[in-house]
């Protein structure tokens, strides 16, 4: 009990995006941990929709998540904007651009996430506002499968821009209104929270305020909306 009572020593339980696993929550983990080594974290990776579940039933108790979740027993709090790219095979006729519209490649067959992936929400309402009835290639569970596919020359993808390895396929900026996703903290506003569990929280906050992609950064935002 004495150590459930320590920030110091205690136990977080972090929920994450599959597209946010080799970039952002190994980058908050290490800098918490570097600073607070007898912290434990207890980590999981899924869709948006089976998050926000885990969060409601209490097996999280923090999310980190795209897009403010609707339900209103969930508070949440932006952390940065992340662009979205297209990702296009190597001999693509768009290869050699650098910026594109959706409409540029609305015949061509997309590799997309699943319906239960954050992700593919934002994807479905791009097209719808670019006009576009994608012909989906397939449909995956993985950013980099997805990233793979289109190297293969299966179909072109919208991506998230972080973490990106170098090499194929080329990733092209999307000219498109709303190109991006936001990135934000989720928690449950009546649950009791630990004290490791806050210190935590106030230390990602803090980190998508001041250090983290200083220039995309987000000011404080909690409720309701669409869900991510």
């Amino acid at each position: 009990m004495r150590r459930a009572a320590d920030p110091e020593a205690g136990e977080v339980r972090l929920g994450f995006l599959n597209t946010l696993g080799t970039w952002l929550v190994p980058e908050l983990v290490g800098a918490y941990r570097g600073a607070h080594p007898h912290v434990r974290f207890r980590l999981a990776q899924d869709s948006a929709g089976a998050l926000l579940d885990g969060l409601l039933d209490g097996r999280h108790d923090l999310l980190v998540t795209s897009g403010p979740p609707a339900d209103q027993r969930i508070a949440w709090r932006a952390l940065l904007r992340e662009p979205l790219r297209l990702a296009v095979p190597p001999d693509h006729r768009l290869a050699g651009r650098r910026r594109v519209r959706l409409a540029e490649v609305g015949g061509d067959p997309f590799v997309m996430m699943r319906p239960e992936y954050g992700l593919r929400g934002i994807t479905d309402e791009l097209f719808a506002s670019a006009g576009i009835r994608p012909r989906i290639a397939f449909e995956g569970e993985d950013a980099e499968t997805l990233r793979g596919l289109v190297a293969a020359g299966l179909g072109v993808a919208l991506l998230p821009a972080h973490g990106d390895p170098p090499g194929p396929p080329p990733l092209l900026a999307v000219a498109d209104r709303g190109s991006t996703r936001t990135i934000g903290l989720a928690w449950h506003r009546q649950r009791y929270r630990a004290p490791a569990v806050e210190a935590f929280a106030a230390f990602v906050r803090g980190r998508g305020r001041a250090e983290l992609r200083p220039s995309t950064a987000l000011g404080p935002r909690t409720g309701g909306g669409a869900a991510g």
